[in-house]
């Protein structure tokens, strides 16, 4: 590790201190200063009339390799110490004050490092020759040097360099502001930045419903109708268990309709350690199956992760930012189809229709559920109210997913009933 001593890093620490706010890529040492601008203008001061060569190439829209050359034409080292390569970002996390409490979900702002590609958080002392920057929900902004340098702390590099006589040193530099698009990030290597914080069996659980969006997007060319197909192909998948499961929540009904009458007896007539040898005997004489409650809920309990996992995508996937569907202005966001010109905290500023539509199929499905289920009509309904009270303020993506993958369930429902009654007739 490069020998940089605490008076060197906070001496220069206060000479940039002007510069940290101007949102710029900055090379700087105590002989010169090269900035690349937000706009990819290159601009460098010489503070010691040292022969300087900048030059700056567009690669494409947002990404810039920079060439910094430095002849050393004297008779005497320079010591370019301590070196400092600096994004002054002016990134910040995004904010959506008027979108309720789901906005504050999306809004992070993340220093990174690429290790082995995969994005890193930065540790102080640690060396990297790779991707070192910042991401927020929408857009990411980073530098590649060609050689290794040491992290000093967030959006902070250093290196000591020693130029000998006669000798000339270069510098080049990959130097990217763009949008979080996963085809961009993947050419460029900063994919490792999608789903930095998931691990394991969820985060392939997430890159494969991305895979299918990106396909059923491919194929429709319109993200909205994409997400119903989603949510159409997920419920065709899940056919099976979910239909196992309507047949488990009616065979537990059965059961209860069955014996309630006779445990009521049975609390009658016995107490203690005989009403629960009664018990026990009714059920195996009943042949009771106490698996049923549960896994009549199967239909539900397996939509839960895939609607988590949407609900991490949506704040990765960049593609969708003012993405118009219907009346939706943007997908990432709540559908805001009319200001309420107050800002209700936790519901935000704006009335969102469709987590009322989202909530009319989630009743009507509840209330058909209800038919074969045993639970209370009560608590069934007031889930159905918890996630519209949830869901009001969440990105119109994610609610449009799940208004369709009720309407989805709700029409299969109807269809086994239909099928359910014609065979007991």
């Amino acid at each position: 590790m490069p020998n940089v001593t605490f008076r060197q890093i906070f001496s220069l620490l206060l000479l940039l201190w002007p510069l940290l706010s101007m949102g710029q890529l900055k090379l700087h040492s105590p002989f010169f200063s090269v900035h690349v601008t937000d706009n990819g203008q290159l601009t460098k001061e010489n503070h010691r009339d040292l022969p300087i060569t900048t030059a700056i190439n567009k690669i494409s829209q947002g990404h810039y390799y920079v060439t910094v050359t430095i002849d050393n034409i004297s008779s005497a080292e320079i010591n370019l110490s301590p070196l400092i390569l600096n994004i002054g970002s002016k990134m910040t996390a995004f904010e959506d004050p008027s979108g309720g409490y789901s906005s504050a979900i999306y809004s992070y702002l993340e220093p990174f490092v690429i290790n082995q590609g995969e994005a890193k958080t930065p540790i102080s002392g640690n060396e990297t020759s790779n991707w070192f920057g910042y991401y927020n929900r929408y857009n990411v902004e980073a530098v590649r040097p060609n050689d290794t340098w040491t992290i000093i702390n967030n959006g902070l590099l250093t290196q000591n360099k020693v130029i000998k006589a006669g000798e000339s040193i270069q510098y080049s530099l990959d130097f990217v502001q763009s949008s979080r698009e996963k085809k961009l990030l993947a050419e460029l290597g900063l994919d490792g930045t999608l789903l930095q914080n998931s691990w394991g069996w969820f985060r392939w659980l997430c890159l494969g419903i991305w895979g299918l969006l990106e396909l059923l997007f491919h194929v429709t060319g319109n993200w909205g109708i994409a997400i119903i197909l989603l949510a159409l192909a997920i419920r065709l998948l899940t056919i099976p268990i979910t239909t196992v499961s309507l047949e488990y929540q009616k065979k537990a009904k059965e059961q209860r309709i069955r014996l309630d009458p006779k445990l009521a007896k049975i609390k009658r007539d016995y107490t203690g350690i005989e009403l629960s040898e009664k018990i026990v005997a009714l059920y195996e004489a009943e042949q009771y199956d106490h698996t049923a409650p549960l896994k009549g809920i199967l239909g539900l309990l397996i939509q839960i992760p895939i609607l988590i996992a949407l609900f991490t995508l949506i704040g990765e996937i960049s593609e969708l930012r003012y993405t118009h569907f219907l009346w939706i202005n943007d997908l990432s966001l709540s559908d805001r189809t009319l200001p309420l010109g107050i800002n209700i905290p936790f519901f935000g500023a704006h009335l969102n229709v469709l987590p009322f539509l989202m909530a009319g199929v989630t009743i009507a499905s509840t209330w058909v559920a209800s038919q074969y289920s045993d639970t209370p009509t009560f608590s069934l309904f007031g889930m159905a109210i918890l996630f519209f009270i949830f869901f009001y303020s969440f990105p119109a993506a994610l609610v449009l997913y799940w208004f369709a993958s009720n309407l989805f369930q709700l029409i299969h429902q109807l269809l086994h009933r239909n099928r359910s009654a014609k065979e007991s007739v």
